[in-house]
């Protein structure tokens, strides 16, 4: 039987969930119409290591949505407590949806250092090499070293496109600059998103201590950057944002238009 508080942060909780569950996939479908729709020759190669996060991050968030899970920590281990749908399907189920969803958040955050990696290599050799020992370890890169690796090759990069300024069009270093500034807001969300929740999952099991607000609040802290991510890929990627814009005004020139053509029409 749960208390009433219990009840109140459910309720909060589901309500939370259905939010983000349309906020990020409304986000996720704007960017994947995006790509298709952007056909910039530089970002050809850019588009597999882009739709590569974009559908890690779209696996996380059904996964999350499935599971609306608040983490119970105790002495031995970490309890799952699923509010959402998955519930219904029994507790084999919820475990496999949940490896699924922590398994796709891991991978979008190296997916990231990946993408960071593909620009250093493409700036410096003009070709990526497809080392499988390379892959390997960038593959196995935690959650916390990402930001740090992330921030080692944005330094390599603007000190490359400082350096070659003169020798590359405005243009393209204006992209460059713009996309570097976007991946890396997009490798430090999970660290902020990330740290929290396993900082208190470590706390707790250290210090036997509990709190029911922080139980509830864990879950969506780990994964809520799915919202944001594909809105900062839109917004720093140069050609996706042109693209936006030109569909954006192309929609209110033919609404005023329309408009106009009425006003006139019923004046007449």
């Amino acid at each position: 039987m749960m208390s009433d508080m219990e009840n109140r942060l459910v309720l909060i909780l589901t309500i939370f969930y259905n939010l983000y569950f349309l906020l990020a996939i409304t986000s996720q479908i704007l960017l994947l119409f995006l790509m298709i729709k952007c056909r910039v020759r530089s970002l050809k190669d850019m588009k597999i290591y882009l739709f590569n996060t974009l559908v890690l991050q779209f696996i996380s968030t059904i996964s999350a949505y499935l599971l609306q899970c608040r983490a119970v920590p105790s002495s031995d281990t970490m309890a799952l407590l699923c509010y959402g749908p998955c519930k219904y399907f029994g507790t084999i189920p919820c475990k496999v949806i949940f490896q699924i969803l922590e398994t796709s958040l891991i991978a979008c955050a190296t997916s990231l250092i990946i993408a960071f990696y593909y620009r250093y290599e493409m700036l410096t050799t003009n070709s990526f090499t497809r080392n499988p020992t390379i892959q390997t370890l960038l593959m196995m890169l935690g959650i916390y070293g990402t930001p740090f690796i992330a921030l080692l090759f944005r330094s390599k990069i603007m000190k490359i496109l400082n350096k070659t300024s003169k020798s590359y069009h405005a243009e393209k270093i204006e992209q460059t600059k713009s996309m570097i500034q976007g991946l890396t807001l997009q490798t430090l969300l999970p660290l902020f998103c990330y740290v929290p929740s396993f900082t208190y999952y470590i706390y707790a099991q250290y210090t036997q201590s509990d709190s029911l607000v922080a139980e509830f609040a864990v879950s969506p802290f780990g994964f809520i950057y799915t919202i944001f991510d594909p809105l900062l890929t839109i917004y720093y990627v140069l050609p996706y944002r042109r693209t936006f814009n030109a569909i954006f005004r192309k929609h209110s020139v033919s609404n005023a238009t329309f408009i106009q053509s009425e006003t006139t029409r019923r004046v007449i």
